[in-house]
């Protein structure tokens, strides 16, 4: 059987074997004259001089269609790449084409069409610019606590960018920070927000956000408070008599502060007999805050020695 089948392949060998050839030939003529178009990427490198920088990215992507024989096609790269070059000293916006001869690995003999060969970009001096850093609180304490203090580390940082971007950035903000029902002091690792625009470059990307929860404070006012004045051994008369006096404080401690706590006085040391509006000062208790006096003066008239003490 087998010799059989080599007698058959052995005869008109030569003949065969040019046949065969003569049909790779053709085949191979068919597929060089067969046009192939597809899609294709074109990756754009911009290059920007020492000390500058561009507003974006330094890599940007445009759309092409490529159109060749098929058999160049099979060792084409599936992705192009260009350089676009800015040259020293430009500022503001540029705009240039991209060229056909510049694409690397590209042969030639195709045919390329680039949907939009324009690139056009922001150009300007890259510069350094350091800003503070504001905390972004969201919620609310829970009920009778409040955030008495919120320190930042570090309170600012050093951002690298365009200039015309960075010199309109006056400071950038953290994430939102949860507070809802908190009740005890806290310490959060927070990301900063890039402001994006412009800025290629964030010295630091979070910051340490230290939370002091204290109880909520009330305001209280106490009436009546009489006034004294101090400083004189004259004979004096003041006007009015009493003060109204409103502090700040927590609800523990205002519940036991009394009238009797308070102390409100005009100075007159150094007054000669007449008539004066003098500042009316107050003392009050420890742990509260002042929030108002009412009346803020009060008017004291200093008597003369002989004249009898007469009050209106």
């Amino acid at each position: 059987m087998l010799r059989k089948i080599l007698t058959i392949i052995s005869r008109n060998f030569l003949y065969k074997l040019a046949a065969f050839g003569l049909a790779i030939l053709v085949w191979a003529i068919i597929q060089g004259e067969q046009i192939e178009e597809r899609s294709i990427d074109i990756k754009v490198n911009i290059q920007v001089p020492p000390g500058f920088a561009i507003r974006g990215d330094l890599v940007q992507t445009k759309s092409a269609r490529i159109r060749g024989p098929r058999v160049w096609m099979i060792d084409s790269p599936k992705v192009l790449e260009t350089d676009f070059v800015i040259p020293m000293g430009k500022r503001g916006r540029f705009r240039g084409r991209l060229e056909k001869e510049r694409i690397k690995k590209l042969n030639q003999r195709f045919e390329l069409v680039i949907h939009d060969p324009y690139i056009e970009v922001y150009v300007d001096r890259q510069i350094e610019r350091t800003v503070s850093v504001k905390e972004i609180l969201q919620g609310t304490p829970a009920e009778g606590y409040l955030i008495e203090k919120v320190t930042l580390e570090p309170r600012v940082v050093t951002l690298q960018g365009l200039r015309e971007d960075l010199l309109k950035i006056r400071q950038v903000v953290t994430e939102p920070i949860d507070i809802a029902d908190i009740k005890s002091n806290r310490t959060k690792e927070v990301k900063i927000i890039s402001p994006n625009t412009g800025v290629k470059n964030m010295g630091v990307t979070s910051v340490q956000v230290n939370l002091k929860v204290g109880d909520s404070k009330i305001n209280k006012r106490f009436g009546s408070i009489p006034i004294e004045v101090l400083g004189s051994n004259s004979k004096v008369k003041v006007r009015p008599a009493y003060v109204s006096i409103m502090v700040q404080g927590t609800p523990g401690i205002l519940n036991f502060v009394k009238r009797p706590d308070f102390r409100a006085f005009i100075e007159a040391q150094g007054l000669k007999p007449g008539r004066y509006e003098q500042d009316i000062k107050v003392k009050i208790p420890s742990d509260t805050v002042l929030i108002e006096t009412f009346p803020e003066k009060g008017i004291v008239t200093i008597l003369p020695p002989d004249d009898p003490l007469t009050i209106e």
